[in-house]
């Protein structure tokens, strides 16, 4: 493990056998930055922090100041150390010796035969030699970690190239604090890797621009670590980020991929059965078993910030909800996914999308999503007819009910047939069929649309009497109040099916006719 260059490496380094550590040995750790040369009392007031100022006893003695003061300065400017070249008859004075054990000071002193000059030449000697085997070091760790990335290896080599540096337990965790890996695998203190005040804990952040891939953790308790050691931990970090960013940016082409595949096949433009096989099995796709289409559509309007998030979140949910031999892609504003139901019914297709909408309801708050689920089918070729029924399920189920809706194609009836009749001619159809009753009840008070479907529906007027709580001959006089408003209806099978169609669609599509006058 690497130290930083502090007070105590200055000393071992200082080619002056006379250097002696005579206060403030437990400052020793303090970093060094630079020697600055005082040898005047001015100059005493002009350091700054990391200094390790070289001076002789005459110069403090000319400030006149007690010695313990001129510490205790020396010390808020948060200085290395003190070196003092002692002249012949002078001796360190008990107040120096006390002032600097207590604040943690280091004072080295030198003989008076040592030139200033002389001094201040050897420490900056060693500050260089330093700086050197820093950069040596730097290099080094930037060789390793850089030989790692571009060898393919990824979090796991990362942190154990960082524990080899270290030697402490080293993890990477993902963005909620889990752990990815952890170097040694049975190191006994990899419990405390989520404990973010734990003794000794340091971390770093794996960011790429935006992107947070979570941080790398070192676990050194009772170890003081030192610059190198940070650096090696944001090496390691940006190494991490790099190896993430990469396989982000792969596994997004693989999926860029993966989506144009299958559009094309869901387009029918992939037909061919060797072409079919060939994608099935780049990418791990089981066509051969009976599939159907499933479309999560946002609803419209969404922002574009607002809809990437959503797409994000329902990908996620249907990845964990549809199983996973579900293939699941992104298009445009809608998930897709060919599910693998075990029989043709559209129940069960049903629940299927059931399932995906509960979970949707539990993790989206900011959109809406409409599903549609097609047909099932036997062949990968015949995929884009269930796709165009998944379509057509979302739009008939939005045009009938509107947002947040959930439809199978087989189970659409009515609606499919409606939902294709452009709205301005199903609104003159509902006003002739039903129109001129619908005025009758608006302007009396009274109830001839209700009893004319009560009837449609029962096809028998004691039933129908008996359900809308009236007398039978009341429902008698008011079914004869129709006929003479509308025309013979009762007796007429195509009139019949033409009023309930109508009232049908007039009750139950959120379209313009619902707010019409004339209904």
């Amino acid at each position: 493990m690497w130290r930083s260059f502090d007070v105590r490496a200055v000393v071992r380094a200082i080619p002056l056998d006379d250097a002696r550590v005579v206060a403030g040995a437990d400052g020793l750790n303090r970093p060094v930055t630079r020697a600055r040369l005082a040898a005047t009392p001015e100059h005493l007031r002009r350091v700054a922090a990391g200094d390790l100022v070289v001076t002789t006893a005459a110069a403090v003695a000319a400030t006149a100041e007690p010695w313990e003061q001129v510490v205790a300065r020396l010390d808020a400017a948060q200085v290395a150390a003190l070196a003092l070249r002692l002249d012949d008859t002078a001796t360190v004075p008990d107040s120096l010796v006390d002032a600097a054990d207590r604040l943690g000071l280091p004072v080295i002193t030198f003989p008076a035969d040592a030139a200033l000059a002389d001094l201040t030449s050897a420490i900056l000697d060693a500050l260089l030699d330093a700086q050197r085997q820093r950069l040596e070091r730097m290099l080094d760790v930037h060789q390793r970690f850089g030989r790692i990335v571009l060898a393919g290896g990824g979090p796991a080599e990362i942190a154990a190239a960082l524990h080899d540096l270290l030697g402490c337990t080293v993890a990477v965790v993902d963005p909620d604090g889990d752990p990815i890996v952890v170097v040694p695998s049975d190191a006994p203190d990899a419990a405390l890797v989520r404990d973010e005040h734990g003794a000794g804990r340091v971390s770093h952040s794996i960011r790429a621009g935006d992107q947070n891939y979570g941080a790398i953790v070192a676990l050194c308790a009772g170890r003081d670590l030192r610059e190198d050691a940070t650096m090696a931990l944001e090496r390691a970090a940006m190494a991490v980020a790099m190896r993430q960013a990469q396989a982000a940016a792969v596994a997004e082409a693989e999926e860029r991929f993966a989506a144009i595949s299958l559009e094309e096949l869901i387009s029918g433009h992939a037909t061919g059965v060797v072409e079919i096989a060939e994608r099935a099995a780049s990418f791990g796709w089981d066509l051969g078993r009976p599939r159907a289409v499933l479309l999560a559509s946002v609803d419209p309007p969404t922002e574009p910030r607002v809809l990437a998030a959503a797409l994000a979140t329902i990908a996620a949910a249907a990845r964990a909800t549809l199983g996973r031999d579900a293939i699941v892609w992104r298009r445009s504003a809608t998930i897709a996914a060919l599910v693998a139901p075990e029989g043709g019914d559209p129940g069960e297709r049903r629940r299927i999308a059931e399932a995906l909408r509960h979970e949707l309801d539990e993790r989206l708050r900011t959109v809406t999503v409409s599903i549609g689920v097609g047909r099932r089918v036997a062949d990968a070729s015949e995929l884009a007819d269930s796709f165009v029924e998944a379509s057509r399920a979302v739009d008939v189920g939005r045009w009938a009910k509107g947002r947040h809706v959930t439809e199978v194609f087989d189970e659409l009836g009515l609606e499919r047939l409606l939902s294709s009749v452009p709205q301005e001619e199903l609104a003159d159809f509902v006003r002739h069929a039903i129109g001129p009753l619908h005025d009758h009840d608006r302007d009396h008070g009274a109830e001839l649309v209700d009893t004319l479907a009560m009837w449609l529906e029962t096809r028998n007027m004691a039933e129908a009497a008996r359900r809308m709580h009236v007398h039978y001959n009341t429902l008698k006089n008011r079914l004869e109040r129709v006929e003479a408003i509308l025309g013979p209806v009762l007796d007429d099978p195509a009139r019949a099916l033409e009023c309930e169609v109508a009232i049908h669609v007039a009750r139950h599509y959120d379209v313009p006719w619902s707010d019409d006058p004339a209904l």
